[in-house]
């Protein structure tokens, strides 16, 4: 009996023994994330105190534990971006050498020995190749109808490109051909959201055309030498107009289904923005300096009738410093103009040319967009140090129905550019923070430069949307919602 009980121990312990020397459970399982990548993420990254369930809100609220929750982004925005390994922060806070991309401090995992090259390079190559699941599903693919929303970046040549569902950074878009800086500046998106076009600030001979649907470029399409810094797009999306901002300035009428230059229409000085009438028969074109719009008679836009419309409710034209129309948009027939020097939005009867109103905002306007379902107007003011102390701008709300001041709405550090979206509810603002006084970014890139950001407006309440503040890289200015 003895010897049975001693034969039946032994086979336990044995028993025991074999089930302890099997492999320790894979944490990555049910996390998404493709094994190897997995096991640096979870086993160093998504720990106590760290990006877990528990303390993520205490870590810049990036919560890592899984690959989906890794894509819900932090307090400012996302930490991967696919493909864009030198856009993704996750990469600038495990790297702790300069020789393979930025770094950053603290260095993560905080407290803790670093990553070492090989994982760092695990991350990062993963990355690169579009941080797939462990299906191999890479975020934000596979929906060529996917509402966007683009930002030009002056200083680093790329477009950021964010999902307006989540408003995450979803992608970073090389812009241009050069080696030298080329500073993207204007974007616009066509009407029936197939193409985004994108125009530079230094003198080109072309603006570039991509893909809204993959985001890939198609074409650069000639249209002369040029400033061509601000354009519009026709309602057909058929059609371009594009202004060269010199003395000796000039339009061009663009055919962009074909890539084809039509017409140019000179004589136009130091042109700042453009807006056609609804019935494509008339387009207003500010100028630099002066109290007047160029009034341009496009019943035949291959003979285009040009006149000099003063707006200040006088027939004299002047062409120096005055009244300085920088924007212009349309609603109704009403064209809302944008005056820097006057410090005002002035509203003109496109039928009969007639100024109709003065809305006093006593700062200077850089940019407008109209929200035909709200009757809103929204106008960025980079330079408003009055508003809000301490910052440096605002936005300023007007409504159409009644041509009045509503509110005043802090959206960050010198906006410029500024999108209404009527399909989500939403306005985009773009907050250049160039200047040295302007707000700490958290993360610096490869370009040189402080980072901007982007927030967003809830039109339903007019204000900044939760999670507002995602940052984007150097310079940002131009924005276009597809």
């Amino acid at each position: 009996m003895v010897r049975l009980k001693t034969k039946y121990f032994i086979s336990l312990i044995i028993i025991l023994f074999i089930a302890c020397k099997h492999k320790p459970a894979d944490i990555t399982i049910n996390s998404g994330y493709p094994k190897e990548v997995g096991s640096i993420i979870l086993g160093k990254c998504a720990v106590a105190g760290c990006h877990n369930n528990t303390s993520y809100k205490g870590a810049g609220s990036l919560n890592l534990t899984t690959w989906n929750k890794m894509f819900e982004g932090g307090s400012i925005g996302a930490c991967v971006i696919p493909f864009r390994s030198d856009f993704s922060t996750l990469c600038y806070y495990t790297n702790i050498d300069t020789n393979l991309g930025v770094t950053l401090l603290p260095t993560m995992p905080v407290n803790a020995t670093p990553l070492n090259t090989q994982e760092y390079l695990t991350l990062k190559d993963w990355i690169e190749k579009g941080a797939p699941n462990n299906k191999g599903i890479v975020k934000f693919a596979g929906n060529p109808k996917r509402k966007k929303i683009y930002i030009t970046n002056q200083l680093c040549d790329v477009v950021t490109v964010f999902d307006a569902n989540s408003l995450l950074q979803m992608r970073y878009i090389d812009v241009g051909h050069l080696p030298t800086e080329e500073f993207p500046y204007g974007i616009n998106v066509s009407p029936d959201k197939q193409n985004w076009y994108v125009s530079f600030f230094t003198p080109k001979q072309v603006v570039q055309k991509y893909s809204a649907e993959d985001d890939q470029f198609l074409n650069d399409i000639y249209i002369g030498s040029g400033n061509w810094l601000n354009f519009t797009i026709t309602q057909d999306s058929r059609y371009g107009f594009f202004a060269d901002h010199n003395k000796n300035g000039k339009i061009a009428y663009v055919d962009l289904q074909n890539s084809k230059l039509l017409a140019t229409y000179k004589g136009i000085n130091y042109p700042t923005n453009i807006a056609l009438n609804e019935a494509f028969n008339k387009m207003y074109v500010g100028c630099l300096q002066g109290n007047y719009v160029y009034d341009i008679d496009i019943t035949e836009p291959l003979k285009p009738e040009i006149k000099e419309l003063p707006i200040d409710g006088t027939n004299n034209i002047i062409k120096g410093n005055s009244l300085n129309p920088v924007d212009l948009k349309v609603i109704n027939e009403k064209c809302y103009i944008a005056c820097s020097q006057s410090k005002d939005i002035r509203v003109v009867d496109m039928l009969t040319g007639k100024l109709e109103t003065i809305i006093p905002i006593k700062t200077n306007p850089s940019r407008i967009s109209i929200s035909k379902k709200r009757k809103l107007l929204f106008v960025s003011c980079p330079d408003d140090t009055k508003t809000f102390p301490g910052n440096r701008g605002s936005i300023i709300v007007i409504d159409t129905k009644t041509n009045t001041e509503i509110k005043r709405i802090d959206s960050g550090y010198q906006p410029f550019g500024i999108a209404v979206d009527d399909e989500q509810d939403i306005v985009t603002v773009v907050n250049a923070n160039i200047s040295p006084e302007g707000d700490e970014p958290h993360h610096s890139s490869d370009c040189e430069g402080r980072n901007g950001n982007v927030t967003f407006i809830d039109m339903s309440t007019l204000e900044l949307v939760y999670k507002s503040g995602s940052e984007v890289a150097v310079y940002p200015f131009g924005v276009a919602t597809r």
